[in-house]
């Protein structure tokens, strides 16, 4: 009988910085989630130090910029073309809605904090003609952005064993790390510092969770990770000057599965690095908020 872990819940007082959550963002029925302005007020309260979101695409990036006229203070966000993005936008719409996304990203750098998130997701596309295509489109947005001395988000998802291209078996994309060797391979080729590049919820496998930081690479652990222990497992023998905490709200929530998640509900990330580093919590905090000011060079106390 396996057993029960009982990780603690996060301390009052903690200070937090959420570096990836969606919000605003189209929200399922009946969700019963709160206003986003609910939201943003919130996390605040709580002890947040700065919020940042991501957009995925030009309906994103636009409901953002709408939120911001009034939601501004200590709130920033990533333009992003997410791999999601590339798989399922209809193609009466792509070539236009592409090439308004590159003209905003290479024409308001002052208004955006990263690039991101972007990256490959073969859970997603599940042919080698799809995944082929999200791997061109990631180079793209490499090469018409590396001179923009922005830092970079990746959604990183391999393919599951069961989610492997049965009609080109023996492809390289067919391999639980077949996403992470495809990603660092563009990244070397582009030749990206490391230190720009942040793993957004990051998943594994597990030994890229030590051989990664150890190149410069920064792993952002959800708040998923709190109440399941394959989230703690990838990052337990990380440094903490290599992470940072996030939601990926509203997904990834503490306990369940399923589009519920706020981005107050990052103090559980924390909780759950402190409880796989065997270290105190106040201390995950300052950490990470520091990384994460470093990271994005936020300006705030």
């Amino acid at each position: 009988m396996s057993k029960i872990i009982t990780v603690p819940e996060p301390e009052s007082g903690l200070k937090f910085i959420d570096v990836h959550c969606h919000m605003p963002f189209h929200r399922p029925k009946n969700d019963q989630l709160p206003k986003d302005e609910e939201q943003y007020l919130n996390y605040f309260k709580m002890g947040g130090q700065y919020l940042i979101t991501s957009t995925i695409d030009m309906q994103t990036l636009n409901l953002t910029l709408d939120f911001m006229k009034k939601f501004d203070k200590d709130f920033g966000f990533t333009c992003g073309w997410a791999p999601q993005t590339v798989t399922y936008t209809s193609k009466d719409k792509y070539d236009l809605e592409w090439k308004k996304w590159i003209d905003f990203i290479q024409n308001n750098s002052e208004k955006y904090l990263g690039i991101g998130e972007i990256g490959l997701d073969f859970h997603h596309a599940k042919t080698l003609e799809k995944r082929n295509n999200q791997v061109e489109v990631f180079k793209k947005i490499i090469e018409l952005t590396r001179d923009l001395n922005k830092p970079y988000i990746l959604h990183v998802r391999n393919a599951a064993e069961q989610e492997f291209d049965k009609e080109h078996p023996k492809h390289r994309f067919n391999k639980k790390d077949g996403v992470n060797k495809e990603i660092l391979d563009i990244l070397k080729d582009f030749k990206i510092d490391p230190k720009r590049v942040m793993w957004h919820c990051f998943s594994g496998p597990e030994d890229y969770g030590t051989s990664l930081p150890n190149q410069g690479f920064i792993l952002s652990v959800p708040s998923s990770a709190y109440g399941f222990n394959r989230w703690r497992r990838v990052t337990k023998f990380t440094p903490l000057e290599s992470l940072v905490t996030e939601t990926d709200s509203y997904y990834q929530h503490p306990y369940k599965r399923g589009p519920i998640n706020v981005p107050s509900n990052v103090r559980y990330s924390i909780a759950a690095i402190a409880y796989s580093h065997n270290v105190p919590q106040k201390l995950v905090s300052e950490k990470t908020v520091n990384n994460a000011k470093n990271f994005f060079t936020l300006n705030i106390e």
